[in-house]
C-alpha cells in the first residue's frame, strides 16, 4: 500500500470520472489521524480476504470498510470521500503511479505515526456488532 496527501489540478467531477477506471481510494485526509489506522485497516482487510469473510468484492473497498468501521460501502464512501481536489489522501494498492493521471502534487502528510487506543478499538471491533 502506498499513501500520500496531494492536491489535484482537476475538478471533483473530472477526478470522479477518472476514478471509475483506476483502482485506488481518494479520501478526506481530515478523517484519518494516524498511519497506524491505515496499516491496521490494511491488515484486517487482508485477513478478511484470506479467511473468506470479506464483505466487499475488491480489496480497496474492504480496506475502506475497515477504516470507516462500517459494513455499508455507500455510507463509508459518503463519510470518507475527499471533499476538495486541493486536499486528498491518496491510497493505492497497485504499483501504478496515479500522480500523472490525476495531475497530483504531493503535500505534507500531517498524520501521527501512532493511533490512540480508541482509534485502534474503533477499527478492530467494527465487525463484532
Amino acid at each position: 500500500m502506498k499513501y500520500f496527501r496531494a492536491a489535484s489540478q482537476l475538478d471533483k467531477k473530472q477526478i470522479m470520472e477518472l476514478l471509475k477506471s483506476n483502482c485506488l481510494l481518494l479520501l478526506n485526509p481530515k478523517k484519518i489521524n494516524s498511519t497506524d489506522e491505515l496499516l491496521l485497516a490494511e491488515k484486517l482487510a487482508a485477513d478478511a480476504f484470506k479467511e473468506k469473510r470479506n464483505i466487499a468484492k475488491n480489496f480497496d473497498n474492504e480496506f475502506l470498510l475497515w477504516l470507516a468501521a462500517s459494513t455499508n460501502i455507500s455510507s463509508a464512501f459518503r463519510e470518507y470521500s475527499f471533499q476538495s481536489p486541493q486536499d486528498i489522501l491518496v491510497i493505492s494498492f497497485t504499483k501504478k503511479d496515479p500522480t500523472k493521471t490525476f495531475l497530483l502534487e504531493e503535500k505534507p502528510l500531517k498524520l501521527r505515526k501512532k493511533a490512540t487506543p480508541l482509534e485502534i478499538e474503533r477499527i478492530s471491533l467494527a465487525r463484532l456488532f
